[in-house]
């Protein structure tokens, strides 16, 4: 991982801190404050880096794609494309515009299903997976993609978990850390199996189609 990288989770990491220390009445702030954190360091590497619209709209296609299907299936709750979409997105565009897609999935997508203390946790959950994924090659086999997959669903219920026993469980023991893990671990695993059966049905020929675009424009050069 290389050090803008690291320097982009430690400061989402910081501004997570912040948020619990202040209380969680300033929910707002610190997801504008996240939203803004994201963007400056982005957009800082943006005007460095020779960047056309093509790769704008690329952004924009895939965070639409992943928020819409988070929508349709809003009647299943763990069961969403969103993961699939976002790692398909970040394995061609790199690990910095991955965690910004992630973050921008996460925020529009809570537009329609609503703002809250929960929306940063969830704005890093999924930075957090599209940076890893970015750091992938078009090349990576099957079934480390699959097992990646299934292993971005548990991440992202973790992190949620974190927030969940900071948030809410008191007194916070080794036996109510579990019983919060135990109570979320259906929806994680239902949300694992269903990215992963994604990726082994069609994630390579979505990687070979995203990186056909993304060599016919030169994108991410």
């Amino acid at each position: 991982m290389n050090r803008k990288s690291m320097l982009l989770l430690v400061l989402s990491a910081i501004l997570l801190l912040l948020m619990m220390i202040f209380s969680s009445k300033n929910y707002l702030l610190f997801s504008f404050g996240f939203l803004v954190l994201t963007f400056g360091i982005y957009f800082w590497q943006f005007e460095r880096a020779n960047h056309n619209s093509r790769e704008i709209v690329f952004i924009a296609i895939i965070c639409a794609l992943a928020v819409v299907g988070r929508i349709i299936f809003a009647a299943l709750p763990a069961v969403k494309p969103e993961l699939f979409i976002l790692i398909m997105g970040a394995i061609v565009s790199g690990p910095e515009t991955g965690f910004l897609m992630g973050t921008i999935i996460a925020l529009t997508s809570n537009m329609y299903f609503g703002q809250g203390v929960w929306t940063p946790w969830q704005m890093f959950a999924l930075g957090v997976i599209g940076l890893i994924s970015g750091l992938m090659s078009e090349k990576v086999p099957t079934w480390i993609l699959v097992i990646w997959g299934f292993a971005s669903g548990f991440i992202m219920g973790w992190i949620m978990d974190v927030y969940y026993i900071v948030g809410f469980v008191d007194p916070i023991t080794f036996k109510s850390i579990l019983m919060s893990l135990a109570a979320s671990f259906y929806f994680d695993f239902v949300h694992a199996i269903f990215t992963a059966v994604l990726l082994l049905l069609v994630g390579k020929r979505w990687i070979k189609l995203f990186r056909n675009y993304q060599r016919k424009y030169a994108l991410f050069e």
